[in-house]
């Protein structure tokens, strides 16, 4: 029977760690040269299981492990068939094979049994350490991806349609949704004529600009920092405070910001200005769902079909973009009518906002929301109903 080894290097944290950081599992010669070697001791949370090539892995090890080196005899089918069994039973544990001598068609074998990298024997500490950081690098990047908080971006068909009061009220009835979950957040992104800071009467000197400026220095605590409390479960990043030149801005930065903030928060809402570059379009395909503003007037209307064009030129699906009209007069005759706008346009109309009198103006003046001004307001109970079925829409109704 084979003996088996268990070590933890790094005595004194053993007592505080619930699993291993690497589990290494090679043949008894394999391991003596990584105990005895120099480092051993520098390299926290390793434990080691001593088998022959072809043995299986007792499964409360795996279970208990973050990241796995297997030693595998690529002459040996149950070898490899050994390490195609700790991916199915393990999908989200790492592998990484070590093997004596590479070729590239043992290689791409590897790689198409899904392991995330490999060694080559004898083992050396040194390179244990770097492909283990590696590993749980790309497993936490593979992680965050999935936890992704949903993302939805309010476009404009032309200047001055009342985007930006309709993507304030929504992202804050959204908010309103799930009270307890972690806030919404809405970005500004018009860089040049944001004020959706001063709409809601925010506090704070950070801006967009700092968050883009950081570089390495980007991470959750500069993010709280910058980001302002606007209502209640609702934070703004505002637009810069000097324009902004907007192909100054690098489009891979921008979409590093936008994970890290939906990483970090329950669900973003973005404001994209009324010209399009290349970071908006960029913004645009990675959005779950995108609201366009349009008006019943043909100048509206035009904007809004050459849009709508592009998008579908650079694969948006037709239903990730839906429509609501602004400033709808409730009149018997008019030249053109709510449903020549879906039909025109071939996209889904999710909602209508009345013509608002005063109160939205008298709210932006004062700094609130239009609810809190006068809680008969038609036009934020128009934007509510347009939140509640975006909310269906990105799978974020009521828990």
């Amino acid at each position: 029977m084979t003996d088996m080894n268990l070590k933890g290097f790094a005595k004194a944290d053993a007592g505080m760690r619930s699993c291993a950081d690497l589990l290494l599992v090679a043949s008894s010669a394999q391991l003596a040269a990584v105990e005895g070697g120099a480092g051993a001791q520098a390299f926290p949370g390793l434990l080691t299981y001593a088998s022959s090539a072809d043995e299986p892995v007792p499964a409360d090890l795996l279970a208990a492990a973050r990241v796995v080196v297997v030693e595998v005899d690529p002459g040996s089918p149950a070898s490899l068939d050994r390490l195609r069994a700790i991916g199915r039973d393990y999908p989200d544990l790492p592998r990484i094979a070590a093997i004596a001598e590479t070729t590239i068609a043992l290689v791409q074998t590897l790689v198409r049994e899904g392991v995330s990298d490999v060694i080559v024997l004898p083992l050396q500490i040194e390179e244990l350490l770097d492909v283990t950081l590696r590993a749980l690098a790309h497993s936490r990047a593979r992680s965050g991806a999935v936890r992704l908080a949903p993302q939805l971006a309010v476009v404009r068909s032309i200047g001055g349609c009342g985007a930006t009061s309709i993507a304030t009220h929504v992202a804050a009835h959204l908010a309103a949704i799930r009270p307890h979950a972690a806030p919404v957040a809405l970005v500004d992104l018009d860089l040049q004529a944001g004020s959706i800071a001063e709409f809601l009467g925010t506090s704070g000197t950070g801006t967009l600009s700092d968050l883009l400026a950081a570089g390495s220095r980007l991470d959750e605590e500069l993010l709280r920092a910058v980001a302002r409390k606007a209502d209640d479960h609702l934070v703004v990043f505002a637009s810069p405070d000097d324009i902004q030149p907007l192909e100054a801005v690098d489009t891979d930065r921008l979409l590093q910001l936008l994970t890290l903030i939906r990483q970090n928060y329950s669900a973003v809402v973005v404001d994209v200005p009324t010209d399009w570059t290349n970071w908006a379009v960029s913004v645009l395909s990675a959005s779950d769902l995108i609201l366009m503003v349009v008006e019943l007037n043909v100048k509206s209307l035009r904007q809004a079909k050459r849009r709508l064009d592009l998008l579908a030129q650079i694969g948006v699906e037709r239903d990730r973009v839906v429509l609501v009209i602004n400033r709808a007069e409730r009149r018997m005759f008019k030249a053109i009518d709510t449903s020549d706008v879906s039909e025109t346009l071939h996209r889904e109309v999710i909602g209508t906002v009345s013509l608002e009198g005063q109160d939205l103006a008298s709210a932006q003046a004062q700094g609130v929301l239009a609810h809190r001004l006068s809680r008969k307001s038609k036009f934020s109970a128009d934007v509510a109903a347009i939140a509640e079925a975006v909310a269906k829409r990105i799978g974020y109704e009521a828990r």
